[in-house]
C-alpha cells in the first residue's frame, strides 16, 4: 500500500517554488483621489529568517511589482529575479511581465544594477533579505502569486487617446504639445514634440510605417508617465530594429501610441533625443 501511495505522489506536480508564499512589503490601497500605485511583494523564501544574524553575502531575490489602476500596455504585474550583494545593490537578471489575468506578455534577460536609496522599494527588499528589520515580520503574507496580484490594474482605466495632448514631457513645469500626424505621401505616422521652452520649432519622430496590406490604421496618442516598461523591440524610422531584443528600460515621460488590434508604441525623449519602442501584446 505504501508503494502505491508513493507512486501516486510522484504523479502529483511539485509546487512551483516561486508561487509563494509572498511577503507584502508595500501595500498600496487605491482611492478615488489616488487610484494608481504599486504594491510590492517579496518571495518569503528569500527573506531573512526571523532571529537570524544579518547576511553579508550575495543572496537571491525574487519580487513582484503589482500595478493598480491605469496600466500601460496591460503590464499589470512584473516578476523580477536577481540577486542582492547585501551592501545596497540589487542586480536584476530576469524580468517577466503579466496582465491582470495572469497571461504572460513577455520576458527579458537583463543585467542591471539598481542602488537602494532610503525608503525605496530596493531598500525594503535589501532590508528584508539581508538585515531583517523587526517591523518587516509584521507585514502581511499571502499564500500564492494569484492572491498577491488580485486587484491589479489594466489599460481600461487609461485616458482616451487623442490626436494631440498637452503634457509636460521635459519636467520644466510647462505643458508641452505632442501631436500625431499621418503623412499623406508615405502614409506613415509621425509623433511631433513642440516643447514650451522652444515653441518656435518642433521635433518630428518617425514612429510607425503603414502595414504592407490592408486598410490604413488609425493611430492616436495619450500621455505616458515615467516608469519601467518591458519593451519587445526598439524601433527606428517606423520599423522594428532587427533583431528584436526585449528590454526593461526606465522610460521618461512621453506618449503611448494606441492602435486598435496592434501593440502599443512608446515614444519618449532623453536629453532631447527621441526613443521609440514597441510593447509586447497578449496573443
Amino acid at each position: 500500500m505504501i508503494s502505491v501511495l508513493a507512486a501516486l505522489a510522484l504523479l502529483v506536480p511539485a509546487p512551483d517554488p516561486q508561487d509563494g508564499p509572498w511577503r507584502q512589503l508595500i501595500d498600496f490601497v487605491p482611492t478615488a483621489e489616488q487610484p494608481d500605485g504599486t504594491s510590492l511583494f517579496l518571495l518569503e523564501a528569500d527573506m531573512l529568517p526571523q532571529g537570524s544574524p544579518s547576511r553579508r553575502e550575495e543572496r537571491p531575490v525574487r519580487y513582484l511589482r503589482v500595478n493598480h489602476g491605469a496600466v500601460v500596455g496591460d503590464q499589470a504585474v512584473t516578476l523580477v529575479t536577481g540577486t542582492t550583494d547585501c551592501d545596497g545593490e540589487i542586480r536584476m537578471q530576469q524580468v517577466q511581465v503579466f496582465d491582470a489575468e495572469g497571461r504572460t506578455l513577455g520576458e527579458a534577460t537583463i543585467d542591471e544594477v539598481v542602488h537602494a536609496i532610503p525608503h525605496s522599494a530596493e531598500s525594503l527588499i535589501s532590508d528584508a533579505v539581508c538585515r531583517g528589520s523587526p517591523y518587516l515580520y509584521n507585514k502581511p503574507v499571502v499564500a500564492t502569486r494569484a492572491e498577491a496580484t488580485a486587484g491589479a490594474g489594466s489599460s481600461a482605466a487609461l485616458s482616451a487617446p487623442a490626436d494631440a495632448v498637452r503634457w509636460d514631457v521635459d519636467y520644466d513645469g510647462q505643458d508641452d504639445t505632442v501631436l500625431i500626424a499621418l503623412r499623406p505621401h508615405s502614409y506613415r505616422h509621425d509623433v511631433e514634440f513642440v516643447l514650451a521652452k522652444a515653441s518656435n520649432r518642433s521635433l518630428n519622430v518617425i514612429t510607425a510605417n503603414p502595414l504592407p496590406t490592408g486598410p490604413l490604421l488609425e493611430r492616436r496618442i495619450r500621455p505616458l508617465e515615467r516608469d519601467r516598461y518591458l519593451t519587445a523591440c526598439d524601433m527606428n524610422e517606423g520599423a522594428d530594429v532587427a533583431p528584436c531584443v526585449a528590454r526593461y528600460p526606465l522610460v521618461q515621460r512621453g506618449v503611448e501610441v494606441v492602435t486598435e488590434g496592434q501593440p502599443p508604441i512608446l515614444v519618449w525623449l532623453v536629453n532631447g533625443e527621441p526613443h521609440v519602442a514597441r510593447l509586447p501584446m497578449a496573443e
